[in-house]
């Protein structure tokens, strides 16, 4: 018979395996340990607080009209919550509509820059579910990415300087058509003839990485919650699907080494070259490219304008191990983390309890 010791043991066991199970808050059990367990908390946010957290994020001022001059617009960004099933969730509303033909949105951008770890956000759309968007697409374009510029309506900075190397990480994006989802990740670099590179897309040796063409959940306005691990060796895409955190896409995305002479051939659907890993800033939010606002008011543009708001529950960043108390510069010596890596632990005692 079981001693009472004994019994404790593995109840104590039985309670830590519960403890330790996946939820959408934790990460995949297959990623080997890799990450911190905390949040990187200068960049994460739960958006609970009544009002944006003006020290995380700042409001996007370029990326087209539909933006620029609307950047101090408070009616398209907005602290929301609701409650459903007895439970209560709030989320930042970005908003995107169209007065009197013209369309007009709003974009995030986070003020400090993330590096290689563990990104995960829960996401939903409201305003593709309609029989014309169906049928024609919106010329709005949603997206969770990141860049090396950060354009807000204070100024822009910048992550490195005078880099002929960097990667923009696609997280999410919607682009017109039956199944516009893309999570990719266009690399700059210079290449063989001095010449700053911008990625081609079509075609044969098209340089920019693909982790997948979808799918995603588009006209349900369902919430949904898909993970990026950006390590030194690798990206590679997730998603929360039936309570277990599943590869998305067939592609993991190498970081491979550098053809200093020939750098071009390093960068293709599978694999970038490691000279364009560098921190960046996140963007969440909403455009609508100049060219084809241009279309909208010449009424030429055979996609709609109907109203959309792109809500987001939170965005989280686990650094990854190599960066637990690295606080790296970026311009004008400016600390990421104001001076101290920002550990938010709360997410680890609230499942616990």
């Amino acid at each position: 018979m079981l001693n009472s010791k004994l019994i404790v043991f593995f109840i104590s066991l039985l309670i830590s395996n519960i403890v330790l199970a996946q939820t959408p808050v934790q990460l995949p059990e297959n990623t080997g340990d890799q990450y911190e367990i905390y949040r990187d908390n200068s960049v994460s946010d739960e958006f609970n607080d009544k009002i944006l957290d003006s020290e995380k994020w700042g409001r996007r001022n370029t990326g087209g009209a539909s933006i620029q001059g609307h950047e101090n617009d408070a009616s398209l960004v907005i602290m929301e919550k609701e409650k459903k099933n007895g439970k209560t969730t709030k989320y930042v509303s970005i908003k995107a509509t169209a007065e009197n033909g013209s369309p007009k949105t709003a974009g995030l951008v986070s003020q400090a820059a993330g590096f290689y770890g563990f990104y995960t956000v829960k996401f939903r759309f409201r305003g593709f579910d309609t029989d014309d968007v169906k049928e024609k697409g919106s010329v709005w374009h949603p997206s969770v990415w990141s860049a090396i510029g950060n354009y807000t309506n204070e100024k822009k900075r910048s992550s490195i300087k005078n880099s002929a190397f960097w990667t923009e990480i696609d997280l999410m994006e919607w682009e017109n058509g039956p199944n516009g989802w893309s999570s990719d990740a266009p690399a700059r670099f210079r290449d063989s003839k001095g010449v700053k590179r911008k990625v081609i897309t079509k075609g044969k040796g098209a340089e920019k990485a693909i982790m997948t063409k979808g799918p995603f959940q588009t006209y349900d306005p369902i919430w949904q919650t898909i993970g990026l691990e950006y390590t030194p060796e690798y990206i590679k895409l997730w998603q929360w699907k039936n309570d277990e955190w599943v590869h998305m896409g067939k592609r993991v995305v190498k970081f491979v080494d550098e053809d200093e002479t020939n750098p071009e051939s390093k960068y293709t659907i599978n694999t970038i070259g490691k000279n364009a890993r560098n921190p960046a800033f996140w963007y969440l939010g909403n455009i609508v490219a100049g060219y084809v606002l241009e279309k909208v008011e010449k009424g030429i543009n055979k996609h709609t304008i109907n109203d959309l708001s792109v809500d987001f529950d939170f965005f989280r960043y686990y650094r990854h191990k190599s960066l637990e108390n690295t606080d790296w510069d970026w311009e004008n010596g400016l600390k990421n983390g104001g001076g101290e890596v920002q550990k938010d632990f709360s997410e680890i005692e609230t499942v616990k309890n």
